[in-house]
């Protein structure tokens, strides 16, 4: 059980979160946390590209993965509801570190990028008179929430660059983030939030506290 420090349990559950497999009782939790604590909205952008990553990883070889792990057997009755609660945590916490190491290793032998690529919804973009910053953004839905790609351009490299998505009801959510890289091809940053498609109202792409880039979903 995890005492004490209040993002330390938050921590546990981002995985969880971003993936859209958490339950209602404990997303509303980490909704609340979220809004209060900068440290903890840094740490869920991080892993704002997992759900990318994984949906690369062939669901066969995560389903062997975990038939292996000891971890995975759910505990039987008449062990308590914390025990399982436990469990559950622990058995999360190794499915994202084996799927995301998966990840890292089939996109490394993966086919030419065009042959993966995601079947993008919707692609909207955006051009900032003040800062002369412009950015793209492709988005389309998942059964967890929403996948993402950002391209931007008339930034300066090495500028280390946040997407917030905004919702419907107005909440800001930390999709992702990536330091621009120098290239002379765009390059698109992946992202993702546990929101549907269909509630996003708008994108803003800052560095810092600066708002480079406002674009309008659709």
């Amino acid at each position: 059980m995890v005492t004490g420090d209040p993002c330390a349990r938050i921590r546990l559950e981002l995985g969880a979160y971003l993936l859209g497999a958490i339950e209602p009782a404990q997303r509303a939790l980490v909704n609340r946390h979220l809004r209060t604590c900068l440290a903890c909205r840094a740490e869920l952008s991080d892993l704002a590209s997992l759900p990318s990553l994984l949906r690369r990883v062939p669901g066969d070889s995560v389903g062997q993965l975990l038939d292996n792990d000891p971890l995975h057997a759910v505990p039987a009755p008449p062990l308590s509801t914390l025990l399982r609660r436990v469990a559950g945590i622990r058995r999360r916490r190794r499915m994202l570190a084996i799927t995301a190491a998966a990840a890292v290793t089939a996109a490394a032998t993966a086919r030419p990028p065009a042959a993966v690529a995601a079947a993008w919804a919707v692609t909207v973009h955006g051009t900032s008179p003040v800062t002369g910053a412009w950015a793209a953004v492709r988005y389309a839905g998942r059964p967890w929430g929403t996948e993402l790609q950002v391209s931007v351009a008339g930034i300066a490299p090495g500028t280390r660059c946040r997407l917030l998505v905004i919702g419907t009801a107005g909440q800001k959510v930390a999709a992702g983030g990536w330091d621009l890289a120098a290239s002379r091809q765009p390059a698109w940053y992946p992202a993702s939030v546990p929101l549907r498609a269909a509630s996003l109202r708008s994108f803003e792409i800052i560095a810092g506290r600066k708002i480079l880039v406002t674009i309008p979903a659709r």
